[in-house]
């Protein structure tokens, strides 16, 4: 549909900036959101519709979680291989949503668990297409002084999904019963499917290397551009591999990126490690039911909703390394301390009596934290990507390398969703709860050391590219 002249109705609107990124923060919403629905619920799915022995939860309640980023992570790959190539990304985004609804209409509907896991699977491919070529839309739509605050908004509304999807389940399973509760998802889907149609994305591609010698300066009036012609003709006489062939070598070189993925594994594998075993924890320990399960993610999320914008601010003004460091330190030792809360080995931490008081404070200041941890591989794949392609024009080719790096954010993400629910499955299993917890305190702490050695320093030069470019 068309208005006067040959732009659609809207289009200012349906372009700008804030539009853009407001779709892209529903999409995420909407993908963390169906993601943690179903956590609360599955108690009574697997004891009324699939009529599975309660004991059994525990085990498939981290396999789902876990399903859900294994498909994603082996997604991956390929969609943000085709993102690249692809001219358009809003037809993927929207394309996904069909994925999204079918796996969400199975996952409801489901009497058996082969239904319910291949449900997972779709939305699992669909999410991993929201993340990677979201992100990397978001990423070209903002200038880089601003991506650490736009990625914080973002952030802000997945973890939003994160927190309102099992609050949501959890309270209205109490109040409606079960196929009420399903309507909530319905009513988001719709919200994400309005938008996605709407926007119409605006992105430029990154410049070429001929349009970029066409813009520098004649090479007889300075000696840099002598130096940047030679090295140009010196290139097209000697071409370097094509730039599919390189990505991943230059990529899996850079320290930076390496340390950023480690960071994103581990701060999300704490995380759903935290969405698969708190439920059965909290109702083991201080006898919750599922609301107050549902008010307990509350209070770990709706703290970072609020300052995942502070810690994306303070990053664009101070960089990411100092934030990131403190946030993994204190992360670490708020951690070891949850899990001793309602311990009786540890009186002094409360106790079953005064422990659920300790274990919302704990819960508060870990959600404060946590965002000044998180979403590092993100902030620094863009830079790392976006300082190659200034050096290098076109070394990843015509549509640059943004959802390419992005599906390897997207992939470290999926392993921390596969790992975090299987691990902290296993450890609370076969040793406890605390075990658990200290466990993740040392992977905080091993990053915080990594990030604060490798990250802050830049290492992406002109002759840095070229080298690992002809030695491809």
């Amino acid at each position: 549909m068309r208005g006067t002249g040959s732009m659609p109705i809207g289009y200012r609107w349906r372009s700008s900036k804030w539009f853009i990124i407001g779709t892209i923060c529903i999409a995420l919403f909407a993908d963390t959101f169906l993601y943690a629905f179903l956590v609360p619920i599955l108690g009574y799915m697997f004891e009324t519709r699939l009529h599975r022995d309660f004991s059994e939860l525990q085990w498939y309640t981290s396999a789902i979680l876990a399903l859900h980023g294994y498909v994603s992570a082996f997604s991956g790959v390929f969609i943000g291989h085709f993102a690249d190539k692809s001219t358009d990304r809003r037809t993927p985004l929207v394309i996904s949503l069909i994925g999204c609804i079918v796996g969400t209409c199975m996952i409801a509907w489901c009497s058996s668990l082969t239904v319910l896991f291949a449900g997972r699977v779709l939305q699992g491919v669909a999410g991993s297409v929201v993340w990677i070529v979201g992100l990397a839309t978001v990423a070209d739509t903002v200038e880089q002084d601003a991506i650490g605050t736009s990625m914080g908004f973002a952030m802000s509304f997945a973890n939003a999904g994160m927190i309102s999807g099992p609050m949501a389940a959890g309270l209205l399973l109490e109040l409606v019963g079960y196929w009420g509760t399903w309507s909530v998802p319905l009513v988001v889907m719709a919200i994400d499917v309005t938008m996605r149609v709407a926007m119409i994305e605006t992105r430029e591609p990154p410049p070429s290397a001929e349009e970029t010698a066409r813009l520098l300066p004649d090479a007889q009036s300075s000696p840099t551009a002598t130096t940047t012609t030679t090295t140009t003709t010196t290139t097209a006489s000697n071409p370097i591999p094509t730039p599919e062939s390189n990505f991943w070598y230059v990529m899996l070189s850079d320290s930076r990126l390496i340390v950023a993925l480690l960071a994103q594994v581990t701060s999300v594998s704490i995380s759903v490690g935290f969405s698969a075993t708190l439920p059965l924890h909290v109702q083991q320990v201080f006898g919750w039911g599922t609301s107050l399960v549902g008010i307990a993610f509350a209070y770990l999320t709706v703290p970072t909703i609020v300052f995942s914008p502070v810690s994306g601010w303070l990053r664009d003004r101070v960089g990411i390394r100092g934030p990131s460091v403190a946030g993994f330190v204190v992360q670490a030792i708020l951690v070891s301390l949850l899990g001793m809360v309602g311990d009786d080995r540890f009186p002094w931490a409360g106790g079953r009596k005064h422990g659920p008081a300790l274990y919302v404070a704990i819960l508060l200041a870990l959600g404060i934290v946590r965002p000044f941890g998180s979403g590092v591989a993100t902030l620094e794949a863009t830079a790392v990507i976006k300082e190659y392609e200034a050096k290098q024009p076109g070394i990843f080719g015509p549509g640059g390398g943004l959802s390419r790096v992005m599906s390897m954010t997207e992939i470290a993400a999926c392993l921390g969703l596969a790992f975090g629910p299987s691990i902290s499955g296993y450890l609370v299993e076969t040793m406890d709860y605390a075990v658990m917890n200290w466990f993740w305190g040392v992977a905080c702490l091993v990053m915080a050391t990594l990030i604060y050695i490798f990250l802050g320093h830049e290492r992406v030069d002109g002759e840095h590219v070229n080298v690992q470019s002809q030695n491809e």
